[in-house]
């Protein structure tokens, strides 16, 4: 299975989000005018702002393991559970197979039993790791399949959470009835920024969000901040040359930007109890 695309992510200070949404959006607005200053002066242009005005882009999350999250820390699996904030209808639950193995990952190839619109998604994630002077390159390789629940009826095992699924391959698997229950207790309130975009060629444009998370219930103050930008490949490739030099020039220099936390712990971190919340 080819890439689908490729997104570059970096963690923000949290703190600089705090307060009310007024508060909230002046700051997303300052930190997008930084963004477009410090990649103009890499001859990268921006365009558009973030905005969080889509309904579907403000909402729950959370995530299902075993007590002891065997499928996250033994199966390389994360399932995700997210639906619009204030809705009754079925929550979208993803399974998704992270590896930094590119070829472990494509190996996965598990799919939903009965086939809906949203097609599988094999996708590359890339960050960066201190120092800042020299960065390192740290990618993931994700494939991830959604599938819905009935609010009703909600997954209780590790049964139920992989029943929508095809056999999943490669990975060794808790037993079917092991218990499992929201990781770490931690219940997010999610709003996703986007609309803006970076100019990475003349072909290509990234697509830009600013993800907050706040603990339910606790929502003037954000546990974590990322941004990132992504683009489609073409069969799994993209314009190398121009797209993927350029996107990393862009990510060497946001990760030097002072709203970036060179040390932020990402959002699986913060959900699988990895760090402090």
């Amino acid at each position: 299975m080819s890439l689908s695309s490729r997104e570059y992510k970096v963690m923000l200070h949290a703190e600089r989000f705090v307060g009310d949404k007024a508060a909230c959006r002046s700051a997303v607005e300052r930190f997008w005018q930084h963004v477009g200053t410090v990649l103009q002066a890499t001859d990268i242009d921006t365009r558009a702002g973030l905005d969080v005005q889509k309904d579907n882009k403000q909402r729950n999350v959370f995530f299902l393991d075993t007590d002891e999250q065997d499928l996250y820390h033994g199966s390389d699996l994360v399932f995700r559970m997210r639906r619009p904030l204030r809705s009754r209808k079925d929550w979208k639950a993803t399974l998704k197979f992270r590896h930094g193995d590119r070829l472990l990952a494509e190996a996965q190839d598990f799919d939903l039993r009965k086939r809906g619109d949203d097609e599988p998604k094999f996708e590359e994630d890339v960050k960066v790791n201190p120092p800042v002077g020299t960065p390192r390159f740290w990618a993931l390789f994700s494939r991830s399949v959604e599938a819905e629940f009935d609010p009703q009826h909600m997954p209780a095992t590790v049964g139920e959470c992989l029943a929508p699924y095809t056999e999943i391959r490669k990975a060794p698997l808790p037993a079917p009835a092991t218990p499992v229950q929201t990781v770490a207790g931690l219940h997010v309130v999610e709003h996703v920024y986007e609309d803006g975009w970076i100019r990475l060629s003349q072909a290509v444009e990234a697509e830009c969000a600013l993800i907050l998370w706040w603990k339910e219930g606790e929502l003037l103050k954000p546990i974590a901040a990322e941004f990132s930008f992504r683009f489609p490949l073409q069969d799994g490739e993209a314009d190398i040359k121009v797209a993927a030099r350029r996107a990393w020039a862009a990510l060497k220099t946001l990760f030097a930007s002072p709203w970036v936390d060179p040390a932020g712990p990402t959002k699986t971190a913060l959900a699988y109890g990895s760090a402090d919340v």
